[in-house]
């Protein structure tokens, strides 16, 4: 019993050890907070590009494609089975884009990705991410409406002109300015963001120029109008500022790919897969089924994860790399606590050694030591898990108002594209938080108990 009254009481009376207890409830809370935020940021990004590619892609070598799709989908269907909910064939090319703002000529170079949008938003969250010019979502479609054919200068002109012969002539223009296809174009590509606010520099109803390469030996370059009908908005800068959607079958018209018919050539199939399916065991099984229709490594089979491997690896070294600096400032805690431990066994080498001849045994005067590190530890790791919590927990309403205090936005939504703040906690990783706090604690007061407990009444009290 007098272990514990001991401990409570140098914990209560102690104060130089608070510089300890502050240390490890700064390490743990800090910790926490840095471990919660990453790991919503990284949850968040992988939603997002899971949103923007299928489970699984199979593409061809070839940038040209192959004609045979449904031939491979059939073949990919006989192996997967009923593992498979959707498929979507794809067509993308490097493109270059054109239009003109202010009288202002824009040139762009993207990505071109033909597609049936319909099939597409089956095999992921396509539909999820299309926008129109009031952030309202849009049905996932390339139709033109009337409304988009008329806005632009002459458009609106011949709304209001009532002369017969004027209307006839902005009719002429307005047809001249207008295009039958449609394309959405990736929302960082048509705005622009300019003292906080987002400016539209491509508007529904803008005619854009697509110039892209034909197939052949000698590819020719080939041009293309489009009106554009919405935005692709997913929140990664990666696809927002370079895909260009349009349909599939006008893509491959005009590459020279498509045979009139409807059945033109693809460089992609994206696989949309059941829930709990294996998805590398699934891919291996195409790729090997593939490989038997068209041998030599032809056709490339990844998975989503796989796709974005190099990114999804970056992120988890960055939140290891953390981990292994923030926890030096726990460390920094236990060699405080093992400094503090050292000369309270000097300042109290009297009091040990009358502890010890009154019959206080060896384990028992280790015991107050480690005891009282367990303590300093507990304490310290339990605040600092409910200080780093609550600050999760508020981490959006603190950054505004450090905002307002600083006069800048701290997270800045134009550069990640959250509306705020995305947090993860995850109860594994905060028991191995404190966990980790209350070993060093305790590991730290490990060697100043033992020499304490080494300590013989008479040479205490004689050199005392």
């Amino acid at each position: 019993m007098y272990k514990y009254l001991l401990c409570w009481r140098y914990l209560k009376t102690r104060y130089i050890a608070l510089a300890s207890v502050i240390s490890v409830m700064l390490g743990v809370a800090t910790m926490i907070v840095v471990n919660s935020v990453m790991a919503g940021f990284s949850e968040k990004m992988r939603d997002r590009l899971h949103g923007v590619l299928a489970d699984v892609i199979v593409e061809s070598r070839d940038f040209d494609g192959f004609r045979n799709s449904d031939e491979v989908m059939a073949r990919i269907e006989a192996v997967a089975g009923d593992e498979v909910v959707a498929m979507a064939p794809t067509m993308e090319t490097i493109a270059m884009m054109k239009w003109t703002f202010n009288g202002h000529p824009i040139t762009r170079p993207i990505q071109l990705i033909g597609i049936k949008p319909t099939e597409r938003a089956k095999t992921g969250d396509f539909a999820e991410f299309l926008f129109d010019a009031k952030g309202k979502k849009i049905p996932p479609s390339f139709k033109v409406p009337q409304w988009v054919k008329l806005n632009n200068p002459a458009g609106q002109m011949l709304q209001e002109e009532e002369d017969p012969i004027l209307r006839q002539a902005l009719a002429e223009r307005v047809q001249e300015q207008s295009a039958e296809t449609g394309a959405i174009v990736g929302y960082a590509i048509a705005h622009a963001h300019i003292n906080g606010k987002d400016f539209c520099l491509a508007p529904p109803g803008a005619r854009i120029g697509l110039v892209f390469p034909q197939a052949g030996d000698r590819p020719k370059v080939t041009y293309d109008d489009a009106l554009v009908v919405g935005y692709f908005k997913s929140g990664m800068s990666e696809y927002d500022s370079n895909h260009v959607y349009m349909p599939l079958e006008q893509l491959q018209r005009m590459r020279l790919l498509g045979d009139g018919e409807g059945n033109g050539a693809v460089n992609q199939v994206q696989i949309k897969v059941r829930d709990g399916v294996d998805l590398d065991a699934l891919a291996m099984k195409i790729e090997g089924a593939l490989e038997e229709l068209k041998p030599g490594g032809y056709f490339m089979v990844s998975t989503w994860e796989k796709k974005q491997g190099p990114l999804l690896a970056a992120v988890a070294v960055e939140q290891s790399i953390l981990n292994i600096l923030l926890f030096f400032i726990i460390a920094v805690a236990g060699f405080g606590i093992l400094a503090i431990f050292s000369m309270i066994v000097v300042e109290k080498t009297r009091d040990i050694g009358v502890l010890k001849a009154l019959g206080a045994s060896t384990a028992g005067v280790r015991g107050i030591f480690l005891g009282y590190g367990l303590a300093l530890g507990m304490v310290g790791s339990g605040v600092g898990m409910v200080a780093g919590l609550m600050f999760v927990h508020y981490i959006n309403e603190i950054e505004k108002g450090l905002s307002i205090l600083t006069g800048r936005k701290v997270f800045d939504d134009a550069i990640y594209y959250f509306d705020k703040i995305p947090t993860l906690v995850q109860p594994s990783t905060v028991a191995w938080i404190v966990g980790g706090a209350l070993f060093i604690a305790v590991a730290a007061s490990v060697w100043p108990a033992q020499r304490a407990a080494r300590l013989r009444p008479v040479q205490a009290l004689r050199f005392e």
